[in-house]
């Protein structure tokens, strides 16, 4: 009996994890269209192919969705970055590689999704505003902090980091970026492209 009842406890375990995902890779899909306050639980059921009920069976509330879905990204994103840092030994081209797989993600994100989760989900927001900062950190406190070719200039990574993200914050956010008739891929491009060019020693590449 005491096998009986770990057998069923792990099928349902699968069938949890069967529609949790399949409710989150849904909404990701419609929120990168309608934002996630216009997505509605009627329309994500009908969306799944199944029930309200059943989705909140599995989700207490839209929040926990939403709040699902955002780490889910941000583990994405995360781990793409971990992976760039880990592709080679100089630290040019590794930082060209994590340069390379945020500006990739970030084809990906449209401007009014970036303006609702501000607008409408402010906490997501501090939350990816935070992960964002963490990451900036990683990627250019490692190497800044561990060039042993000489191939960046020696700058302090605290100053480097911390201006870096005052810049982003300013300019990598749905506010300017609608403004300014922008992307958030060129605008995040463009402005890696002005700290890069002032680190980057190009005579010593050669």
């Amino acid at each position: 009996m005491i096998s009986f009842f770990r057998m069923e406890q792990e099928v349902g375990d699968c069938l949890a994890v069967d529609y949790r995902e399949r409710v989150k890779c849904n909404l990701r899909e419609l929120a990168l269209v309608h934002g996630f306050s216009g997505v509605t639980v009627d329309e994500l059921a009908a969306r799944c192919g199944i029930s309200k009920r059943t989705i909140y069976r599995y989700f207490e509330s839209k929040d926990e969705m939403v709040v699902a879905v955002m780490e889910e990204v941000m583990s994405e994103i995360g781990q793409g970055i971990d992976s760039a840092l880990n592709s080679s030994t100089s630290p040019v081209e590794r930082l060209g590689a994590a340069v390379h797989t945020l500006l990739t993600q970030m084809k990906r994100v449209p401007v009014p999704f970036l303006y609702d989760l501000e607008k409408n989900y402010p906490h997501l927001w501090e939350r990816v505003e935070r992960f964002r900062a963490c990451k900036i950190q990683q990627v250019f406190g490692e190497i800044l902090s561990g060039d042993q070719r000489g191939l960046i200039k020696e700058i302090d990574p605290v100053i480097f980091t911390t201006a870096l993200l005052a810049g982003i914050r300013s300019v990598v956010n749905p506010g300017f970026i609608m403004d300014h008739n922008l992307s958030p891929e060129i605008a995040i491009q463009s402005l890696f492209e002005i700290f890069l060019y002032g680190i980057v020693d190009q005579k010593d590449q050669g």
